[in-house]
């Protein structure tokens, strides 16, 4: 899968960038923690994501949003609503990329992620290898086995 660029990320709606910032939230917290590395790599990606166009009180309300969906009706009607939003096959593969690039942010990547990231493709109706595809640059061998917690290697 390749990376669809800084054009496509121009072009997204606003509703559009929400989705990504959403997904890549989802993944963060799919472990159960925030940790300050991810928070600092969750607010550096957003930045850049976005341009500015997403900060401050609006980035809060767009990650509240989220968690308040999550509490109220479950991981399944979050992701339905992401790819309700994320309408282009390269807005979903860009959301791919930063899903999986936010759960590798603390150097772990949990079964939780890893569950997630299976969820995150199969409701943007990506192949199931597409998952695979972009996690195995990140994990070592064994990090498909859901029963383990694989480290990954420092850039």
């Amino acid at each position: 899968m390749d990376d669809p660029g800084p054009q496509l990320i121009h072009e997204a709606s606003e509703e559009q960038l929400e989705a990504l910032v959403q997904t890549m939230y989802l993944v963060a917290f799919s472990d159960g923690e925030f940790s300050a590395v991810e928070r600092t790599h969750f607010a550096a990606s957003v930045a850049g994501l976005t341009d500015g166009r997403l900060a401050g009180d609006s980035l809060q309300q767009v990650v509240d949003q989220v968690g308040r969906k999550l509490q109220d009706d479950g991981l399944e009607a979050c992701l339905a609503d992401l790819a309700q939003r994320l309408t282009s096959r390269s807005l979903r593969e860009a959301a791919m990329i930063l899903a999986s690039d936010m759960a590798a942010a603390d150097g772990v990547l949990h079964p939780r992620e890893q569950a997630l990231l299976g969820g995150l493709a199969a409701a943007l109706d990506l192949p199931p290898d597409s998952t695979r595809e972009v996690t195995e640059g990140l994990t070592e061998p064994g990090a498909g086995d859901p029963s383990t917690t694989t480290t990954l290697d420092a850039p």
